[in-house]
């Protein structure tokens, strides 16, 4: 039992440094399996891999929150697409899971708080059935502004809206800033 286990931890590393740094990733299948996890599916034998391709122009400018376009190369919206399809015929639909982590800005988690990512409809974690075609998936990126309690009660907004302790010190942090995030897509049995 504890070796199944390293051997998915094993698996789960290597799946994420290749889903990092590419736009494809192998998944193993094998047969006789006596579980299911997110990683091992039953598959008669063979090997098939997960494609997952990019298909959105590469993104350059600067991403600034909502209202705050004010110049040329400034958005305030980032939309990334990927289809995602499997090379081998399934017997059965799958779930294909899509997580946005590890959301950081210039290097830093701080603020990741401030980074909304949207994968379909969902937030930074969403379910989709995969079976024999392309599935699109749309990841859209926004940057909220920094508001703390001082100025969430000076513009009338509620205590909702404050979402770091010194708006100045965040703004200064994340201005400029790159803003890097893993996206993982894993399947796993319905």
């Amino acid at each position: 039992m504890r070796g199944t286990k390293s051997v998915q931890l094993v698996i789960i590393i290597l799946l994420l440094i290749a889903l990092g740094f590419t736009s494809s990733a192998a998944f193993a299948y094998w047969t006789d399996v006596s579980h299911y996890s997110n990683l091992v599916i039953e598959f008669t034998g063979e090997d098939a891999n997960l494609i997952v391709q990019e298909t959105s122009q590469a993104f350059e400018g600067m991403l600034v929150p909502q209202g705050f376009v004010y110049l040329e190369g400034e958005v305030d919206e980032v939309v990334f697409t990927y289809d995602v399809s499997v090379d081998k015929t399934l017997v059965t639909s799958m779930n294909l899971v899509v997580q946005a982590n590890d959301v950081k800005i210039n290097g830093s988690s701080d603020y990741e708080q401030l980074v909304d990512i949207q994968i379909g409809n969902g937030d930074r974690y969403f379910v989709n059935e995969l079976f024999n075609s392309v599935v699109t998936i749309t990841i859209t990126v926004h940057l909220l502004e920094p508001i703390d309690a001082a100025e969430a009660a000076a513009r009338g907004l509620g205590s909702q809206a404050v979402n770091v302790d010194d708006s100045t010190v965040a703004y200064d942090a994340i201005h400029g800033q790159t803003i890097s995030f893993t996206v993982n897509f894993t399947v796993e049995p319905k």
